[in-house]
């Protein structure tokens, strides 16, 4: 069974306490039941024998995806409609859908990564400039570095909540992107051994209030992406997270996001300025990258600030990475 795949995610029955899903065949399977009935393998040693979060899987993930990789097999030998399974096999449906990792330690957005997006935000960039327009990032690597920011764990919901409008605000927007997950701490890690360090990958999306970065009463500061990128539910995320095994390129990923079933951005994860490897030697360089950390590589061209478009009351935002999961996230007012 050495090309089984299969994706992991965050789940909870209602009125009950989440749960670590591993998704095979369309199906979700409540992890800690499959090792309560089929114990850890020998010679695993695996902690904790019935993990209650991802976090718990990516503390010690060297170890945990060999062993996730063997409740795999040892599922599809025993089959999913085996009554020692009974109760631990559930379809999405009827599953409310968390963000895969709840709680990340660190979410780093990278800023500014595709060409596309560059441009159709230059104007937009211009009204919070300090210095000559001359000066404006067009993409150039050479004189530049990865741009990151932080957005905090409290905005993540799951890949079907509601995403609410900030009071009083008019210009929230869309952003989709491709995320990865820490599995191995480390510092300073060159680009060429970055992804050693990745355990997996999820679908994203920055949702972001476009009118409160620039910062009026602070124009010597400006940027405030606290304000823009991180009130409650402004992160979806999910609702798979997929081993690296199974990403052999994530590179060519394709990025879509619909807006009430319009296509509004639509490209290829490797069109970005700075890779993901780049991003995790930029940020290792000054910071220890720890498990559950999660980069957002940045967005692609489409997003509605480039026509002046955004988002309102009812409107449906589909976000997807093909191969990661697809997102619906219906769009309400502040409340």
């Amino acid at each position: 069974m050495a090309d089984l795949t299969f994706m992991l995610g965050t789940f909870a029955r209602r009125g009950e306490k989440p749960f670590v899903g591993l998704v095979l065949q369309d199906r979700i399977v409540d992890l800690r039941a499959v090792r309560e009935t089929f114990g850890v393998a020998p010679g695993e040693g695996v902690p904790p024998a019935a993990p209650n979060s991802l976090m718990d899987l990516l503390d010690d993930w060297e170890r945990a995806f060999p062993a996730l990789h063997e409740d795999a097999e040892r599922l599809v030998r025993e089959g999913l409609a085996s009554d020692r399974l009974a109760g631990a096999v559930w379809e999405l449906a009827q599953l409310d859908v968390r963000p895969p990792i709840p709680r990340p330690p660190k979410i780093l957005n990278a800023a500014a990564n595709y060409s596309g997006h560059l441009k159709e935000m230059r104007r937009y960039t211009e009204t919070g400039m300090t210095s000559g327009k001359e000066q404006i990032f067009a993409g150039e690597k050479a004189r530049a570095r990865p741009y990151l920011f932080l957005k905090t764990s409290s905005s993540l919901c799951g890949a079907f909540d509601e995403v609410m409008l900030p009071e009083g605000e008019q210009q929230t927007d869309w952003e989709a992107e491709l995320a990865l997950a820490i599995g191995i701490r480390g510092k300073r890690i060159r680009a060429e051994r970055a992804r050693d360090h990745v355990a997996g990958f999820m679908t994203f999306n920055d949702v972001s209030c476009r009118s409160t970065l620039w910062r009026e009463d602070r124009p010597n500061f400006r940027t405030d992406w606290l304000t823009s990128k991180s009130h409650d539910t402004f992160g979806p995320l999910g609702p798979y997270f997929v081993p690296k095994a199974f990403v052999p390129d994530h590179a060519g990923l394709r990025i879509e996001l619909k807006v009430n079933g319009k296509t509004m951005q639509d490209g290829l994860a490797g069109d970005m300025i700075f890779s993901p490897e780049e991003q995790i030697e930029y940020a290792s360089s000054f910071m220890t990258l720890e498990p559950g950390d999660i980069f957002a590589t940045g967005t692609l061209a489409g997003v509605g600030q480039g026509t002046g478009t955004f988002l309102k009351a009812g409107d449906i935002m589909e976000a997807e990475v093909h191969g990661l999961g697809r997102q619906r996230n219906r769009v309400v007012a502040a409340r």
